[in-house]
């Protein structure tokens, strides 16, 4: 979700219509009224296009505004009962493995090994479910706010007369150089705040059935 390069395009294009001429009527005729010409087509005025180019940290915008504060609060909240279950099993398996140490004999280590295995799929299974559940609730929580962003820098845009958003924090930026106040972070987290305040309702996350826990590996 993160990244987004807002580039300014529009093109218009015009097409000029042809208008067949009807054959002349005989001259014994009394000629046809000559058929009612369609309005002039008015070309489209194109859209004067921005001059200026901004930077914006978007994740920063994100995560920093409050509705990314309350959907992170959310989230916390939400994938607590998945980290205390790993970190139980998981503490099992540390234990498992100290006893395997202390062992003596082969056939005190047999039985422990075998435990031992059981618990390292069983931490392996909850650690699974847990960052499917924890990529699930980032992509519910996360995209609403995205998309509040997107609407923010739109309108941002088009009052400050911006070209090109450019978020030079991302891994393939080529930009080597910002000047600070191209920076427009703290303007789009602003919107972003009152937007929020209004209707929080906002960045509601849509419904979506959970997904059925995969099976353990036997």
């Amino acid at each position: 979700m993160r990244r987004f390069l807002w580039v300014g395009l529009m093109s218009i294009m015009i097409s000029a219509v042809a208008h067949a001429q009807a054959p002349a009527a005989p001259a014994t005729q009394t000629p046809p009224a000559p058929a009612a010409r369609p309005p002039a087509t008015i070309p489209a005025v194109p859209a004067v296009p921005g001059t200026k180019i901004a930077v914006i940290d978007f994740e920063m915008a994100i995560l920093e505004s409050d509705a990314g504060k309350a959907a992170t609060a959310k989230y916390n909240t939400s994938i607590e009962p998945e980290k205390t279950k790993f970190e139980k099993v998981a503490k099992e398996v540390e234990e498992l493995q100290k006893k395997l140490q202390d062992a003596k004999t082969d056939a005190e280590k047999g039985p422990i090994r075998t435990e031992l295995d059981a618990k390292t799929r069983e931490a392996q299974f909850v650690q699974e479910n847990a960052q499917g559940k924890s990529d699930d609730l980032k992509q519910q929580l996360l995209a609403p706010i995205a998309g509040l962003a997107n609407r923010v820098i739109d309108r941002y845009a088009k009052a400050n007369n911006l070209a090109i958003v450019f978020d030079p924090t991302t891994q393939q930026s080529n930009i080597v150089f910002a000047n600070k106040g191209s920076d427009i972070t703290s303007e789009i987290i602003r919107g972003m705040n009152e937007e929020f305040a209004k209707d929080p309702n906002l960045t509601a996350p849509a419904a979506s059935t959970p997904a059925a826990p995969a099976k353990p590996a036997q």
